[in-house]
């Protein structure tokens, strides 16, 4: 498959993704009115109503990682409740049903929260001739051009992960849809963005202990002269 083709296949992914999520993220007349806050956050308030909602009792112990691509198309959840992770997933299905089978989900950690409460987003790759373009299937992108980060895809890479200008985020793994899925709590994706920031600690010490080493023997050698 040539990247003409590959990218063709990308924006009918991204438009079909943005579609199924654009008919069905109508958040209740009673979420809104039970909403407390104007600052932004409602959209968590709604997720965490709708997965208390004795309506969507889909699954037990049920979390906005919980549900796999066919449940969020079946039973039509709201991208407010399974957030950029669920994005992830429907648009590596639709990749896959339209003929792109080198998909990949990126899980990526946020740089500024050290790994205290650690924060994420999950983005998309897809193999092209020079290797694998990273994706942000975010809602309203619809086409390549604009959904596309031009970092490298590989683990411990920094990257403007939501395209806002600042490389805040580091790529924490690449893993293939099917290993995605086995992600269904937040402790489980938290192992993966701990990892990041454990070799992160691992190598600054490493270099630290390098530079160290470099400054005694530099200070030897003077003390030789």
């Amino acid at each position: 498959m040539t990247d003409k083709e590959t990218i063709e296949k990308i924006n009918i992914t991204l438009r079909k993704t943005d579609d199924f999520f654009a008919s069905v993220d109508v958040v209740p007349e009673s979420y809104k009115q039970m909403a407390h806050s104007n600052n932004g956050h409602d959209e968590f308030y709604y997720r965490n109503l709708w997965l208390h909602d004795k309506n969507h009792k889909i699954k037990s112990k049920q979390n906005m990682f919980s549900f796999n691509a066919d449940e969020i198309e079946q039973y039509k959840i709201p991208s407010y409740v399974v957030g950029c992770s669920g994005r992830a997933d429907m648009f590596a299905k639709y990749a896959q049903e339209i003929g792109l089978s080198d998909i990949f989900i990126i899980p990526c950690v946020k740089i500024e929260n050290k790994g205290h409460q650690l924060s994420g987003h999950q983005i998309v790759a897809v193999k092209m001739s020079n290797g694998l373009q990273l994706l942000n299937p975010a809602g309203g992108v619809k086409n390549f051009n604009r959904a596309k980060i031009d970092f490298e895809c590989k683990i411990g890479n920094k990257i403007d992960a939501t395209q806002h200008g600042t490389n805040d985020y580091i790529i924490s793994a690449i893993l293939t849809p099917n290993e995605h899925a086995q992600i269904d709590s937040y402790e489980k994706l938290k192992k993966i963005y701990n990892r990041v920031f454990i070799k992160r600690i691992f190598n600054n010490a490493s270099i630290k202990i390098k530079n160290l080493f470099n400054i005694q023997n530099q200070f030897g050698g003077h003390e030789q002269d």
